[in-house]
């Protein structure tokens, strides 16, 4: 049996389809059968060179894609059940958590290991060594001994299941980090597929007044649908738009999230907080982009500002249950637009261009 593989090799360079042969799984792998992959804010940093400018380039070439949702296609030697303990067999649709901790330093001992360093580094794998489907974008994907994945209701769409695995859980997982409480007002930064999603969860979890500040006018009205109370357009007025949030927060937010990807963002963002407030970092992650800070002000108004990488990944199951709870009352499908696996490039041009809120992939049926 063969299957595609989307190979990246530089920057600049369109991705090229390849074939190889699918290997056997080895004891403890699993191979699943790709559906559908989003690009990811990161991939699109990736594909663009940025995420690789401090390291002096790509090393080697990789597949990229992470955000997906597949069906098993074939068990390796004593896999019998999911990382939570279900039983499991061909067929099934599953999530897999696409990072892998080493299990061995502090941080994966105290249960952490989405900041573990290898958590990071894990995800990047070369392209043209077996086995070869070690990314979203291709038939296929091994999941490695010691890498979790979660077996998925068939009633869930696929379209949003599709962003378990990254952006919902992220999302999730940061808000529930920083501490989201019942009633506490929300500003978020970013109306991408993060923040449209941020949007929905800060409400299911409790939020109050939610606004949301982004440039593309279609993603504002999209946010309302879900959920946002208020939106700001982004503009060359910073100071209108501190001074509304501030009004409609009634002094400042309790709670600002950066989905934008700009650290520029961070440093307004600040300024939408309340004294004692808390600010969430989660988009901002190409490596040595700056933004200027003074930390009196975050030392005289008692601010929180935490950065959030990854999740536990068991979030992948929250995430489920979030899905279940809200499929009926939230537009998951308008933040995608989808793209045949053969018009991958294509894709990758639309979501640079940021056409749409989420551009997904659909690999196979």
């Amino acid at each position: 049996m063969k299957g595609r593989v989307s190979i990246f090799r530089d920057t600049g360079k369109p991705l090229e389809i390849k074939e190889f042969e699918v290997p056997d799984p080895k004891e403890g792998e699993v191979v699943v059968r790709v559906l559908r992959a989003n690009i990811c804010g990161s991939d699109i940093h990736m594909f663009s060179g940025e995420a690789f400018k401090a390291f002096g380039g790509l090393f080697y070439p990789i597949v990229l894609g992470h955000e997906f949702v597949g069906r098993i296609e074939k068990l390796g030697k004593g896999v019998e059940k999911d990382s939570i303990g279900k039983s499991i067999s061909e067929g099934d649709l599953v999530s897999v958590c696409y990072f892998r901790g080493c299990g061995r330093c502090k941080n994966c001992s105290l249960g952490q290991e989405y900041a573990c360093f290898q958590s990071l580094v894990s995800v990047l794998r070369e392209a043209e060594k077996p086995p070869f489907f070690v990314g979203g974008f291709a038939d296929f994907y091994f999941v490695r001994p010691g890498q979790k994945f979660y077996k998925l209701d068939d009633d869930i769409p696929l379209d949003i299941s599709a962003a378990i695995n990254c952006a919902l859980s992220q999302v999730l997982f940061g808000l529930r980090e920083i501490g989201l409480g019942y009633g506490d007002s929300v500003v978020i930064q970013g109306a991408g597929g993060l923040g449209l999603l941020a949007v929905a969860v800060a409400k299911d979890m409790g939020a109050g007044k939610v606004i949301v500040v982004d440039a593309i006018e279609s993603r504002l009205e999209l946010a309302k649908e879900f959920g946002a109370d208020y939106t700001i357009k982004l503009d060359e007025d910073f100071r209108g738009r501190i001074a509304k949030v501030k009004e409609i927060t009634e002094g400042g937010a309790d709670v600002v999230v950066e989905l934008a990807g700009n650290p520029k963002a961070v440093a307004e963002g600040i300024k939408y907080m309340r004294r004692g407030g808390r600010y969430l970092v989660m988009g901002a992650i190409n490596p040595k982009q700056k933004f200027d800070a003074d930390p009196s002000v975050w030392i005289g108004e008692n601010l929180t500002l935490k950065g959030v990488s990854l999740y536990h990944p068991h979030t992948i199951l929250l995430s489920q249950n979030f899905i279940r709870r809200n499929k009926d009352k939230i537009p998951f499908g308008k933040m995608f637009y989808v793209f045949d696996f053969e018009k991958i490039n294509e894709a990758f041009r639309s979501a640079v261009e940021r056409k749409y809120p989420r551009v997904q992939i659909k690999i196979s049926e």
